[in-house]
Parts: structure tokens; C-alpha cells; sequence
């Protein structure tokens, strides 16, 4: 049940290191560099200086960890740890145990699968039936198993859902574990987004909220002198033109601030307009929806929405915003 977690994942392996040194030094010392000013000391740290785990041998340069499960790798977390360990004496080998590799450069990380870790663990195990080589031999299996698990999530064909079926989630036991496979789910297709659509001026970016994956694409921009984030966003079955407006005086939790925000609304039809394959599913009895204090949307219903029609709709919408901000700077 705490597959998902990466803390578990983190606190397991350190555990491993100090309760079977002959088999942990197999798995995780070749990852390590020769090193004569390393010390004399083999010893673990967690959440040393945020870097996940840490090992530390004689003779060896340290091994820093930064462990990903159903988050993707981060390049600026990654920069950010780098420079980090960049004074240490010896600098640390860097390793990024994560199920997806980087889609960017690296650098000095050095990827190592979930997969790969499992590999390397059952070869180190002796033949025992001690409980702390069968510990192992099981998370080995957990880390297989997640491996395959998380292939599910990742985007593949335009033809398929954004969001997952019921059925294969129904397959998952663990509540916990269903909404880190729906986060993850959200996570792929914004960075999926990003990568077809790279003019947004803030990137499509992911949430969980209310028991829902969420993607959107907001961007700054300003209309008639009206600063607004303007875009689209994706929730269960809803596809929203939304604006988010920076105005004060629009601003509020009251009847009185969604009153002004309404009026403001209807004086911008523009910021509401849905792609053009989503019109005829327009949703909802009011004008307009709100999430106070700034937020404003209209919704088409889109149960069975495939990667290759949100793609066509941010796009759409992405140039409907790029020709406001163009005709604006023109103004």
C-alpha cells in the first residue's frame, strides 16, 4: 500500500544498506568512483541536505540518490541538487532512480531504472530464507511491478483517453495508489502538451483536486488594459475556457465579487470561446461558473476525450490567446 510513496521507497533501501552491507555494497557500490579522501566510515544519510538518500564508503566517493517513483525527473531539481553537492569533498556520484528516464540532459545524473534496481538486488540476494534477504527479494518484485504499472500511464497514441479507464483503475486495490497513478497520468500528458505546443507562455501544467486529475494551460496576458491568465482546463469530463482576472475590484468569496466578475465576463465573450469541435457540447445551466475568488469558466462535456482531440483544442485555444496578446501590443 505504500508503493506510491517515495518515502517508503527511500526508507527501504536505506534499511537495506545497514541491515545487509554484503549485498547493498553489490547493488549501489559499482555506481561509486575510486576515491582516496572518501574516509574510513560506511554509514547512510536520508534527506541529507534534500537529497534523498546518500551512501557513503571507504575509499569511494559517495553515492547521492534523488528517487522518483510516479513523479517524473525535474531538470531544475536536478540542477538544483547538482549544485548542491557541488562543494562537497569528494563530490558525490549522482544517480537518479526513477521508473522514466529523464527527457532532457541529465549531465552528470546517471539513470538507473526500478527495473535495473530490481535486477541488481536479486542477483546480490544469497539463497536464504532470512527474513531480511526475502524483505528484499519481495521489494525487488514491488519495483518490477511498478515498472509495468506505470507503462499504463505514459502517452502513447493520440487515439487513446486522457484519462484513464475505470476498469484498470478498478484493477488497483489501494485507493492511495489509484490517485498517484491518476496524478501521474496528469503529469505526462502536460509534459506531452509542452512538448507539441512549445509557444505557451506558461507551461501546461498538472494538479489533483477533488478526488480528479486536472490539466490547464493558462497564459498572461492583457486586454484592453485587463491583466487576466487566460486558456483552458481539463477535469474529469469537463473541458473550461477559463480566466483567471487580476483585478481588485473583481476580486471576492461574496455574491457582490462574482456579480462583478459576471459583468466583467460578458464584456469579453472572447475568453469563452470553445474550440470549434467542443461548441455543440456546451455544459451547465448558468452563464458562467466561478472557483472564487478570481476564477471564471465555461465547460463543454467531453467524457471520452482522446490525447489527439486535447491536443487540437489547446493548440486552438493557445492561437485564439496569441492573437489577443498580438492584436493588443498592436493597440
Amino acid at each position: 500500500m505504500y508503493g506510491q510513496r517515495e518515502l517508503f521507497h527511500s526508507n527501504l533501501l536505506a534499511w537495506f544498506f545497514d541491515v545487509l552491507p554484503g549485498p547493498a555494497d553489490a547493488v549501489f557500490a559499482p555506481l561509486a568512483q575510486p576515491h582516496p579522501d572518501a574516509g574510513t566510515k560506511r554509514y547512510v544519510e536520508r534527506e541529507h541536505k534534500k537529497l534523498d538518500i546518500v551512501m557513503h564508503w571507504p575509499a569511494l566517493t559517495p553515492v547521492a540518490i534523488e528517487n522518483k517513483v510516479f513523479s517524473l525527473p525535474d531538470a531544475d531539481q536536478l540542477d538544483q541538487y547538482r549544485g548542491v553537492v557541488e562543494a562537497w569533498s569528494p563530490r558525490p556520484s549522482l544517480v537518479l532512480l526513477s521508473v522514466c528516464p529523464p527527457d532532457f540532459d541529465a549531465r552528470e545524473w546517471l539513470y538507473l531504472s526500478h527495473t535495473e534496481l530490481a535486477e541488481r538486488i536479486d542477483d546480490a540476494l544469497p539463497a536464504s530464507s532470512d527474513y531480511n534477504v526475502q524483505t528484499m527479494r519481495k521489494y525487488a518484485q514491488l519495483a518490477r511491478d511498478l515498472h509495468a504499472l506505470l507503462g499504463a500511464v505514459e502517452v502513447s497514441s493520440d487515439d487513446e483517453p486522457v484519462w484513464l479507464s475505470p476498469e484498470l483503475l478498478n484493477q488497483v486495490s489501494s485507493s492511495q495508489t489509484r490517485n498517484a497513478i491518476l496524478k501521474a497520468r496528469a503529469q505526462r500528458v502536460a509534459r506531452m502538451l509542452n512538448e507539441v505546443i512549445p509557444g505557451l507562455e506558461g507551461a501546461a501544467d498538472h494538479w489533483f483536486t477533488r478526488g480528479n486529475p486536472l490539466v490547464d494551460a493558462l497564459e498572461y496576458t492583457v486586454v484592453d488594459g485587463l491583466q487576466v491568465d487566460l486558456g483552458w482546463q481539463l477535469q474529469g469530463s469537463q473541458f473550461r475556457r477559463a480566466v483567471v482576472y487580476y483585478e481588485d475590484s473583481v476580486q471576492g468569496r461574496g455574491t457582490d465579487g462574482r456579480a462583478a466578475r459576471e459583468a466583467l465576463s460578458r464584456k469579453h465573450p472572447e475568453f469563452f470561446i470553445l474550440p470549434e469541435a467542443l461548441r455543440g457540447a456546451r455544459g451547465g445551466k448558468k452563464e458562467f461558473n466561478h472557483y472564487a475568488p478570481a476564477f471564471v469558466y465555461v465547460y463543454a462535456n467531453q467524457p471520452t476525450m482522446t490525447i489527439g482531440q486535447l491536443k487540437q483544442a489547446a493548440m486552438e485555444v493557445h492561437a485564439e490567446v496569441v492573437a489577443l496578446r498580438k492584436a493588443n501590443d498592436l493597440g
